[in-house]
């Protein structure tokens, strides 16, 4: 029984790591699907990342139950499913990868910019508007500091290097639309990356879960002696 509570630990420490897992990728993808207004493209995405996730969610669940009541019916059973739901979300990271560089995906990040032209709207006719995005991706204006001139006004300070304008060579002269559509993109990258981590988790999870499978049935064949 030692070796079954061992292993059992070990199954329920993967089931931690992969339930972690999948409510961050759960969260990243309602985040997404809620807070901005998405192409198609864009809402199969955000939508993906919940699916992603929910799928996790449930099979673990099932392999917490199947380990905890020891059960060897319950436990290849869960071997399977698990190994299916490896499968399939192989194949939408794999969608995901594959879309990144794709005409599509880049209006979807430009579609998820249209929150940064709302706030340079509002920058325009309230000053300070886009302090947050200024300060926060080191940049200027939505697509440069000339869009502060043909305004007729200066940029700001955000828009200057430790916010000194005394030098003229601390303007920043990237634009923020274009800094905050990589920011996007580098994001989606480390999301699938974390998609990734979780499918190695279920990988290895399946392979323990069929360590303890046997572990359990050695267990039932020895109370018989």
């Amino acid at each position: 029984m030692a070796s079954t509570s061992s292993v059992k630990l070990i199954v329920y420490a993967l089931d931690v790591l992969c339930t972690l897992l999948a409510l961050v990728l759960i969260s990243f993808g309602i985040y997404v699907a809620v807070s901005y207004n998405l192409n198609e493209i864009g809402e199969l995405t955000a939508y993906a990342y919940v699916g992603l996730g929910a799928a996790a969610l449930l099979v673990v669940l099932w392999g917490y139950l199947s380990a905890w009541r020891e059960n060897v019916c319950c436990t290849v059973t869960f071997i399977i499913f698990l190994c299916l739901v490896i499968i399939a979300q192989f194949a939408v990271v794999y969608l995901l990868i594959t879309q990144e560089k794709t005409v599509n995906f880049m209006k979807t990040s430009s579609d998820l910019s249209k929150a940064l032209e709302a706030t340079w709207e509002e920058e325009l006719n309230s000053p300070g508007a886009m302090s947050l995005y200024q300060n926060w991706f080191q940049c200027c204006g939505r697509g440069s500091p000339q869009d502060y001139i043909v305004n007729e006004r200066l940029p700001p300070e955000t828009c200057f290097r430790n916010h000194d304008k005394s030098k003229p060579e601390n303007l920043i002269h990237t634009g923020c639309r274009v800094e905050f559509e990589n920011y996007w993109q580098h994001l989606t990258k480390i999301f699938n990356i974390l998609a990734l981590v979780l499918i190695g988790f279920e990988l290895l999870l399946s392979v323990i879960s069929c360590r303890l499978c046997n572990s359990i049935r050695n267990d039932a064949r020895r109370s018989y002696f």
